[in-house]
């Protein structure tokens, strides 16, 4: 989970998505439907072709599910000025792509859109541009094979190792921890800012919890001081370790012990790959014949905005747990009838909405801390 300041946070609660809309008679002659498929077929779809670390998130209340009759899986979109924004990647077969896909291109062309995915591994990404998508790279993101976890840095292990002394242990979810769950939700939200990729990253842990697994971290009073939940990415027998929280006032060593703990017990369970999804901009090459400008442009980002958005910090936590290896996610947008808003779109996913207020929040900040 991306750290964020979004609006002010709204209650958690554990709960089901809407019951769907039922498929008119009227609309079966149509060429895409929209909202017409059911929780239960887009869980099926899910089990078959849900590759993407974020696919889970499909499930999620504010997505548009876009099917067409007699296809098997979906696409998640979400319809912003000028784009229709495929939140992952369409959910199906490759035979079912290119006709998800043609019918999408239809219904952009009615709205006057263009069509980008975000983000897309590297296995959809070939897919994609099988069916007329370019690609740009936007960052990585690191895969633990579970079954064959390396031997942790002594660092690491000495860290882990000072948290345990201290009283502090890992325990499953319970109804009694929901309340001081959804304070620590609501202080962390508080103290951040707007996430890139925000509407990927937003702090939903009760959502659908029934398919979820959690850890949470508590102290020898049984005071939650951090957590971690985890959803299903079902086509790879896997997890993506979702929102990890910690409380400001935890000690030092939390956050390494809770996900040490976590990929052990997920890999004592049998499970084949973890994943702390993406690190943006981590890994940009030195030159992008395709997109040289755009590629600078990130480049520039990369070096000179960590600072005020953490994309080298992230990319060094999430590689101190030592990863089997990295997994290169992109954006990919449709060739045709794309302009340079969706250029500009890929920007504003990637950077603060209002950087100018972060930047304000950053040195009134530091200015307290003085």
């Amino acid at each position: 989970m991306i750290s964020a300041r979004a609006p002010k946070y709204q209650k958690l609660k554990a709960l089901d998505l809407p019951p769907p809309l039922q498929v008119m008679p009227s609309l079966v002659k149509q060429p895409y439907c929209l909202d017409t498929v059911s929780l239960t077929e887009r869980f099926e779809a899910l089990k078959q072709f849900g590759y993407n670390t974020h696919s889970f998130l499909s499930l999620y209340s504010g997505l548009t599910n876009f099917t067409v009759p007699e296809v098997v899986g979906y696409i998640p979109i979400i319809e912003t000025a000028g784009l229709i924004l495929i939140s992952g990647e369409p959910v199906c077969s490759s035979q079912a792509m290119a006709p998800l896909v043609t019918a999408l291109e239809a219904y952009a062309k009615e709205k006057e859109c263009s069509i980008g995915a975000i983000p897309v591994s590297e296995k959809s990404k070939k897919a994609l541009e099988a069916v007329g998508f370019d690609s740009i790279y936007i960052g990585k993101e690191p895969i633990f094979d579970l079954q064959n976890l390396p031997r942790l840095r002594k660092s690491l292990r000495s860290a882990a190792h000072r948290t345990s002394r201290k009283g502090y242990k890992v325990v499953p979810y319970g109804p009694s921890y929901q309340k001081q769950l959804e304070a620590l939700c609501g202080e962390w939200q508080e103290s951040r800012e707007l996430p890139p990729l925000e509407f990927l990253f937003q702090l939903r842990p009760l959502e659908l919890m029934q398919h979820k697994k959690y850890f949470l971290l508590v102290d020898e009073s049984d005071k939650l001081c951090a957590f971690l939940a985890c959803s299903p990415i079902y086509a790879r027998n896997g997890w993506y370790l979702e929102d990890l929280i910690r409380h400001p006032d935890a000690a030092n060593g939390c956050t390494e012990f809770l996900l040490i703990k976590a990929l052990e017990s997920l890999a004592a369970e049998g499970y084949a790959m973890a994943t702390l999804a993406l690190a943006p901009l981590a890994g940009l090459p030195d030159k992008d014949e395709t997109h040289p400008i755009l590629n600078h442009i990130l480049r520039l980002c990369y070096r000179h905005l960590s600072w005020l958005y953490h994309f080298q910090t992230l990319e060094y936590f999430k590689g101190k747990f030592q990863p089997s290896h990295w997994e290169n996610n992109y954006f990919c947008v449709y060739r045709r009838g794309q302009r340079f808003g969706v250029t500009c779109s890929l920007l504003r996913s990637l950077m603060p909405r209002d950087i100018l207020t972060i930047i304000k929040h950053k040195l009134e900040k530091r200015h307290l801390l003085r």
